[in-house]
């Protein structure tokens, strides 16, 4: 695209080779997002590159934005953001004028209390610009007429008693209303102080919790706490190590499946090689755990009759998509100029009343969360750092460390750190570095970078070491993120999310022995 003239705005706290391509490269602090959105909007106002045909038109609340906007000019925000205002204007000004434009938001933005309304400031911005349902803008497609993955159909809520209804381990958190899932922190908090009641058992599938709960000290102290723990994996993961009981879950290619995400192409995956042992698939596992409690009714007979059912709005079996393979769906412009938008008004909602008469802020808006520069400014002389963390390539979240081909490519856990930075450490390349916060510390190896800011260092997620053996649980909490990160942190309103990034930390190099 940029060779066929399309400019970039790149947003991220690293200069990745995408950055390094771009017209505008912003370099905010980690955690900053919903401040940096915000003043991207109060720019976008301010300057009169609003889409006003489109937003007289299909948008509700534009005068109570435009006056809330006023306090969250880059100006007013740079010290939050670290970006420099005529950085702001000129990207606000590459975006608001290019029409059409397409904004693409990575999975950064979720791992932070300020998720919903990050996400809500980055819809506005993509209203105010007129990018809505437009060819070479935002396109919205029409998913294939099939169930997915979290419709309420599936929701057996209304199931339950309305006194066991209430007793739900977040009932009581103050989350949206369509948040029924129970958070990490509700469950760690539940097994450790019983609250709201005790729990002594648990079953875990598809997660190495240990790796990817926050405050995982806590977690681990949940876990050994427990009277009973079984899991499902395909590999001994640190958690599956600490299991009572471990079930072998089949991989992907032992069987059928229909992958339906929400607004996204629907795919069949098919069954290639014959089970292995006592594996089964994950499905079937909790199937025949319903069965065995008494439960069996509210299941299906096979894995093939649940397919079908996902399958059936759509008018087809599995059987039959067998042969097709993929639903698109298809693209639609414009589509709300026949049936509008699914809001209350019908348009774009700037101001959100629904919002508003749940109890939550209506308009954006950016507030300093703990342990971060403008958070707790004094903590800054003991823990001068703002830490993030990312995903290593080589690797999908905390699997793949047993792989000798992909440890190849990434053999260890690797921090980025500012040649200057490093410096003032005493830090040379590939020493051995401790990341340190007010819950705990790791080690990593040092990567020295210029990509990165020297106020800020970059830590990889989710390490174990497989080479290491069970009898350590594979040295989980050696160079796992999640040590460092907090559970008990105000979360964020809307979803109960805690702060995985963007936190104050100090780092040292490791003497022997240590972290």
């Amino acid at each position: 695209a940029v060779e066929r003239g399309a400019e970039l705005v790149v947003v991220d706290p690293r200069r990745t080779p995408l950055a390094e391509r771009a017209a505008v490269w912003l370099q905010p602090r980690p955690g900053s997002d919903l401040a940096l959105a915000l003043a991207l909007i109060q720019t976008i106002i301010a300057e009169e590159w609003v889409d006003r045909a489109f937003v007289d038109r299909w948008c509700t609340g534009f005068e109570e934005l435009k006056t809330h906007s006023l306090r969250f000019s880059p100006e007013a925000l740079e010290s939050v953001t670290w970006v420099k205002p005529d950085q702001v204007r000129s990207a606000a000004r590459l975006y608001a004028t290019a029409q059409p434009a397409i904004l693409q938001a990575g999975n950064a933005i979720d791992h932070s209390p300020h998720n919903v309304q990050t996400a809500r400031a980055l819809a506005i911005l993509r209203a105010l610009t007129g990018n809505l349902g437009v060819p070479g803008g935002e396109a919205l497609g029409v998913p294939p007429e099939v169930l997915p993955m979290g419709s309420p159909v599936f929701d057996l809520r209304e199931k339950l008693p309305a006194e066991i209804r209430d007793k739900r381990l977040n009932a009581r958190d103050g989350l949206l209303p369509n948040i029924f899932y129970a958070l990490p922190q509700s469950i760690v908090r539940a097994v450790l102080e019983e609250d709201p009641y005790p729990v002594r058992l648990a079953y875990v599938q598809g997660s190495n919790l240990l790796l990817s709960y926050p405050h995982a000290g806590r977690a681990f102290q949940a876990l050994k706490k427990l009277d009973f723990l079984a899991v499902a994996d395909l590999f001994l993961t640190p958690t599956a190590a600490l299991a009572d009981v471990v079930l072998p879950a089949a991989s992907y290619l032992e069987f059928d499946a229909v992958i339906a995400p929400p607004y996204y192409p629907v795919v069949q995956v098919q069954q290639k090689v014959a089970r292995v042992g006592e594996s089964r698939s994950d499905a079937a596992i909790i199937r025949g755990l319903g069965q065995r409690l008494g439960l069996g009714e509210f299941f299906w007979e096979s894995e093939e009759e649940s397919l079908d059912f996902i399958l059936k709005p759509a008018g087809l079996r599995f059987e039959e998509f067998r042969q097709i393979g993929v639903l698109t769906g298809h693209r639609s412009f414009r589509h709300y100029e026949k049936q509008g938008f699914a809001t209350p008004s019908g348009k774009v909602e700037l101001f959100s009343g629904r919002l508003r008469d749940w109890g939550f802020d209506p308009l954006p808006v950016y507030r300093p969360l703990p342990e971060t520069p403008d958070g707790s400014p004094e903590m800054a002389g003991e823990y001068p750092l703002v830490l993030t963390s990312w995903k290593v390539d080589a690797f999908r979240h905390s699997g793949g460390r047993q792989i000798d081909s992909l440890r190849q490519s990434h053999a260890e856990a690797v921090v980025w750190i500012h040649p200057e930075t490093a410096e003032k450490l005493g830090l040379a390349e590939g020493d051995r570095t401790v990341i340190e916060t007010s819950r705990g510390r790791i080690a990593q190896q040092a990567r020295l970078t210029d990509k990165i800011d020297p106020r800020v260092v970059g830590v990889d997620y989710a390490w174990w070491f497989p080479e290491r053996g069970a009898e350590s649980l594979f040295d989980w909490d050696q160079a796992n993120v999640n040590m460092l990160t907090d559970d008990r942190n105000p979360s964020g309103s809307e979803m109960g999310t805690p702060q995985l990034r963007g936190f104050l930390c100090r780092v040292y190099k490791a003497d022997e022995g240590s972290a």
